[in-house]
């Protein structure tokens, strides 16, 4: 959502919208710009808009649970972007309530929320990262 606030704002600046007509009745604003300042701070705002739209479409569209190359990603709530560690680094997985499982690695441990992930695809992938660290 903030992502999406920073760039309105900014791409109204750029093309002289309501919230810069707003803003130059209290401020003394000439025309978008005329100032370098003024110009690349707007770009940067949009810039990091547009990074946070990014980042949020990915997130909506990366699985929970991927593992892949005797890697393991996984979808977590501290972390914005997956945590990828090897598979062989899971020491433990418990499930804490029925849709939260914590994976538990030598140097941390992380929640995944596995609220809309299919209960057989989930019980196989446990099995599979099982199996693994049982070799």
């Amino acid at each position: 959502m903030s992502g999406i606030f920073l760039c309105y704002v900014s791409i109204d600046n750029f093309i002289g919208g309501p919230l810069r007509d707003f803003l130059t009745q209290y401020f003394d604003l000439d025309d978008f710009g005329s100032n370098s300042r003024e110009e690349s701070l707007y770009y940067i705002i949009f810039f990091i808009g547009l990074f946070q739209i990014i980042i949020s479409l990915q997130v909506f569209f990366q699985p929970v649970i991927e593992i892949k190359n005797g890697k393991i990603a996984l979808k977590t709530k501290e972390k914005i972007l997956s945590v990828i560690k090897d598979v062989d680094e899971v020491i433990d997985i418990t499930e804490q309530e029925r849709d939260i499982i914590n994976f538990i690695f030598q140097d941390k441990s992380y929640t995944v929320v596995t609220k809309h992930v299919n209960r057989e695809e989930l019980d196989l992938i446990l099995k599979q990262i099982k199996s693994i660290n049982q070799e």
